[in-house]
């Protein structure tokens, strides 16, 4: 039985890019987790497609695992030209808020001058919490993705018993 392994790499950067892309983009990205479970079946049928035989549920684990992390790098480049815009809405929602909420503490509105969320500590933290959580949901889309899109591994047909002659005893 030449069981051969299925490239998983492949469909996890086409459909990992293209995840990534739409969780990167402002007023797109409020269905992240959708893009991240959408890409990842994508990634299982693109799989599905390159292997010959069928898939497990843990080839759609894996190929949808990579498509988070892979969607969580490129979600992190997207990010980059729209973070002055991200600021800007940030900070019209605070002054929105600063008109209602007379009880909060002071300063708090000066929270975004100050540079809060910019180290290269919290970023890289946020980064490896988005790649944990777009990783559970790429093995939850890739799991649905081979059990939609994976063909099964037919067993083989049982050995028929050989019909002859009766023994004698």
């Amino acid at each position: 039985m030449d069981q051969r392994k299925p490239e998983y790499l492949t469909p996890a950067l086409v459909a990992g890019a293209a995840s990534g892309v739409l969780s990167g983009i402002p007023l797109v990205n409020c269905l992240c987790c959708l893009w991240i479970i959408g890409g990842a079946a994508l990634a299982a049928r693109m799989l599905a497609a390159r292997t010959d035989g069928g898939l497990t549920a843990g080839d759609g684990a894996i190929v949808g695992a990579l498509t988070g992390i892979v969607a969580t790098l490129v979600r992190a480049i997207m990010e980059i030209p729209f973070r002055s815009l991200n600021l800007e809405f940030a900070r019209r929602l605070m002054e929105w808020t600063t008109q209602f909420a007379d009880d909060m503490p002071s300063g708090w509105d000066g929270l975004l001058d100050r540079g809060a969320g910019s180290s290269p500590g919290l970023f890289f933290l946020g980064l490896f919490l988005t790649a944990a959580v777009f990783a559970a949901l790429g093995v939850l889309g890739g799991v649905i993705g081979v059990s939609l899109f994976g063909r099964k591994r037919v067993p083989p047909p049982p050995p028929r018993p050989e019909t002859g002659p009766p023994h004698a005893v």
